[in-house]
């Protein structure tokens, strides 16, 4: 979850909303919405700890179709739209101050600079896992984490030395309820910040006990971070008033270059675009597993689910991935890809939460090592926010939106008329694939 939605979304939520009051509401809520999603996931988790993300528990709960359909909406939206996403973010606000005059391309290219350097970083990191060398789990958290950790550190000086009065609380009036548009809009790239409460359940099948570590990972995970993005939050507001942070482009960066000066700026932006590369790198892993998996199924193209001879990776996926990433970030802005990423994964989100209670009714016998703390009300409450935001979309006629759920109804379609009376795929067609620091295996669960 630690990532870069923490830098990238203050100044889009901050552009939605007018109040600081309201703004830190809105982390919160997001915060609390991840939670409850978390609480459901991990009953499911610790029921049937597989690998394959959501597909395993939505196959059980609501049939193939449904599955095939998740699936798809990930493949074309989730993983690409976040690796677009996280492409452009970078390219945009963090390799210009890194790089200097060196940022600037030659004119001819026929390309801006922020979208040549996205597409190189797509290029680069597929080209990386396309040889197997990926970065482990315990170095991506250090990528990860040493940037977030040191503006958590900043977040607390400032507080300490300057209090909340200055920034955004210095000429406040009163707080007032945004409009239900407003607030929609910047729940998106909030949610899009919290994306990841759910990664523990793709390695469900790797976790030692994972009776016990799934739901500690979910629940435990998501909470410390909901902490985390909040006092980085208030940190932010201290710094700088609403409309100031509306124009930053990246909170991150900005708060760097007004707090440690132009020399600081540079190494904790440094910091920032090795955490954003290493979140990049796990997004490139996991989607082109996803699409491996399903043409192991017959439920992609065949030559998605082949191995390269040599380094045991799923090539043929990785550039598909690629190439789908790159027509993404040649087509949509900037807040389009995190708008049309976060609008997919409220929808398969959704799905999967809603999940625990049709197995509790399809499957009340099973054992359950781990029960969803609020049932029933918490993954409602999960579902209604989700349904209301998008909801709102639909009203605004938001174009991501649109696009998501027509992807997901296309994909439903394809399975109704083609997909249905096809064979599962026998033993002999599972291989290992490689995952990095854990060898994954392909099974109808993954």
């Amino acid at each position: 979850m630690l990532g870069i939605g923490i830098f990238i979304a203050p100044p889009v939520v901050a552009g939605q909303l007018d109040h600081p009051g309201t703004f830190l509401l809105m982390w919160l809520a997001g915060g609390l919405s991840a939670l409850f999603g978390a609480l459901a996931v991990a009953e499911l988790g610790a029921m049937m700890p597989r690998a394959g993300g959501d597909y395993p528990y939505l196959r059980i709960a609501y049939g193939p179709g449904i599955a095939f359909g998740v699936g798809w909406l990930q493949l074309l939206a989730i993983f690409p739209g976040s690796l677009a996403t996280m492409a452009v973010g970078t390219s945009s606000f963090q390799l210009p101050v890194i790089l200097g005059r060196w940022y600037t391309l030659p004119a001819d290219l026929g390309l801006s600079p922020e979208i040549a350097w996205a597409l190189a970083i797509i290029v680069g990191l597929t080209a990386l896992n396309h040889v197997g060398v990926v970065l482990s789990g315990r170095f991506q958290v250090v990528l990860t984490g040493i940037p977030v950790l040191v503006l958590l550190a900043a977040s607390v000086g400032v507080l300490v030395s300057r209090g909340v009065e200055g920034g955004a609380w210095g000429s406040q009036g009163p707080m007032h309820a945004p409009g239900l548009e407003a607030a929609a809009l910047a729940f998106l790239p909030v949610y899009f910040a919290y994306s990841g409460w759910n990664a523990a359940i793709f390695v469900g099948g790797e976790i030692r006990n994972p009776a016990r570590n799934l739901p500690r990972a979910l629940v435990g995970g998501t909470l410390g971070v909901t902490l985390l993005y909040f006092v980085l939050c208030v940190g932010f507001l201290a710094v700088f008033p609403m409309a100031d942070l509306a124009r930053v482009g990246e909170a991150g960066t900005a708060a760097a270059r007004t707090l440690f000066g132009a020399l600081g700026e540079v190494g904790v932006t440094t910091l920032i675009v090795l955490a954003m590369l290493g979140s990049i790198n796990g997004t490139v892993l996991t989607g082109s597993r996803i699409a491996y998996a399903m043409a192991r199924h017959g439920h992609c193209i065949k030559p998605a689910g082949t191995l390269h001879a040599r380094f045991r990776t799923p090539v043929v996926a990785l550039w598909i991935q690629a190439a789908w990433s790159m027509v993404l970030v040649l087509t949509q802005s900037f807040e389009q890809l995190m708008n049309y990423t976060s609008a997919a994964m409220l929808i398969t989100g959704t799905l999967t939460v809603m999940a625990v209670m049709i197995l509790r009714r399809k499957m009340p016998d099973t054992t359950r090592p781990y029960r969803a703390w609020g049932y029933p009300v918490t993954p409602i409450l999960y579902a209604v926010s989700s349904l209301v935001v998008l909801t709102v979309l639909a009203r605004s006629l938001d174009p991501s939106l649109f696009l998501g759920a027509g992807w997901f109804l296309g994909a439903l379609l394809v399975h109704h008329l083609f997909m249905r009376k096809r064979a599962p795929v026998p033993d002999s067609m599972k291989a290992t694939v490689q995952t990095g620091p854990v060898a994954m295996a392909s099974s109808p669960d993954t």
